[in-house]
């Protein structure tokens, strides 16, 4: 179907029409419903959190905890002790966990200084670990620690968070 426009030309004052030829541009045929996106609108934070919040995964996807737990449990006595950064650990905490690590490693720091006691580098070997799973991606862990001076136990829950263990509980004792 042809269309005209007007246009006014520099040389030419009076109005002149041209004439265009066009093409009617077609779409290929599809279904109607063929390119269209679903829209999901989350209505609730319970539904929020199945998409966006922690996915939690079975035992079987996950590495094997025993090197994580020997990581967590020398480096959790090492950042009491103030001599690891607690930055270092916190891929491998929840953020509960970590919150209270870092509050109990500023008393201990506090309770230094007020003594006058200097910060000892202590090296830590595994004495013994002990695991068990009270349910598929659960691991609850008592591991030994020994140092020159004293045997120290520590608890540690692991929990399968985001393709990854993630210490959801951690006790020293």
């Amino acid at each position: 179907m042809p269309s005209t426009f007007e246009s006014k030309g520099e040389e030419n004052k009076s109005k002149s029409k041209k004439k265009i030829n066009t093409a009617k541009i077609t779409e290929p045929a599809t279904k109607p419903n063929a390119n269209k996106v679903q829209q999901h609108r989350i209505k609730n934070l319970v539904e929020s959190n199945d998409y966006f919040g922690p996915q939690y995964n079975s035992t079987s996807e996950l590495p094997n905890p025993d090197a994580s737990l020997q990581v967590l449990a020398t480096g959790v006595v090492e950042v009491i002790a103030g001599t690891r950064s607690i930055d270092q650990l916190a891929r491998l905490l929840s953020d509960e966990v970590y919150q209270r690590l870092s509050r109990r490693a500023i008393e201990a720091r506090q309770r230094r200084d007020a003594l006058g006691q200097k910060t000892h580098y202590q090296i830590f070997s595994v004495l013994n670990m002990m695991n068990s799973s009270p349910r598929d991606g659960v691991i609850e862990s008592v591991v030994l620690l020994n140092a020159q001076r004293r045997t120290r136990a520590v608890t540690i829950r692991l929990e399968g968070i985001n393709n990854r263990w993630r210490a959801t509980s951690v006790s020293v004792l």
